[in-house]
């Protein structure tokens, strides 16, 4: 007997979604994320910092392993209803911001940073091993260390219906065009026009999707 039906035994089905909504509210304000949807599920072995500036709406599921790391009381991060965070994905603030919007994708040992800002729209798929940066390392002194020369950060942004293949690389100041397709390993420098596939390393814009 599942714990499921213990519950259904005892309150009658039509008390069970309810329970179990209220139930998962509950483990999420434990975590410290307040600001929660309805069947929101943090699993118990995610990796949760400062849970109070991040926003998770309606039907999220985010898996083991899973770090979700806003670095200060000015950072954030918010996901979109009904996105998915697979296993040992990272989102980490870095003192910016990540906003996610809806049925998005993230999966396994994907690295999302926020530096400069991410945005990623609805609908986006992001493969395994995706790395997106909005940061750059200053080092045209070469007499400075260049740990020492600071960081550029001017953001990046993931329009709707996009696709990242596995193991792609997106760089700082990049934007991902509507309904583009991104190889897998490719490394985007530079903007994406709406509705390209772009491959190669550098990233380069092949066709548009719809042609031969």
């Amino acid at each position: 007997m599942t714990l499921k039906d213990i519950v259904i035994g005892i309150t009658g089905e039509r008390f069970y979604i309810p329970i179990k909504n209220l139930v998962k509210k509950a483990l999420c304000i434990m975590r410290g994320v307040k600001k929660c949807g309805v069947n929101v599920y943090i699993s118990p072995r995610a990796v949760i910092r400062r849970g109070g500036g991040i926003a998770l709406k309606d039907n999220v599921v985010v898996e083991r392993g899973v770090m979700l790391w806003v670095d200060s009381d000015e950072s954030f991060i918010t996901v979109g209803e009904g996105s998915y965070l697979s296993s040992n994905s990272i989102l980490n603030t870095f003192d910016g911001w990540i906003k996610m919007g809806k049925n998005c994708t993230v999966n396994n040992y994907a690295i999302l940073y926020g530096h400069g800002g991410l945005e990623i729209g609805d609908n986006v798929r992001i493969a395994a091993q995706v790395v997106i940066i909005p940061m750059n390392h200053i080092y045209e002194d070469p007499d400075v260390p260049i740990c020492r020369q600071g960081v550029s950060a001017k953001g990046i942004k993931i329009e709707d219906d996009v696709w990242l293949g596995a193991g792609a690389k997106i760089t700082d100041g990049v934007t991902v065009g509507r309904g583009s397709v991104i190889g897998a390993g490719a490394v985007v420098t530079k903007d994406i026009p709406p509705y390209s596939v772009a491959v190669g390393v550098p990233a380069r814009v092949v066709k548009k999707r719809g042609e031969e």
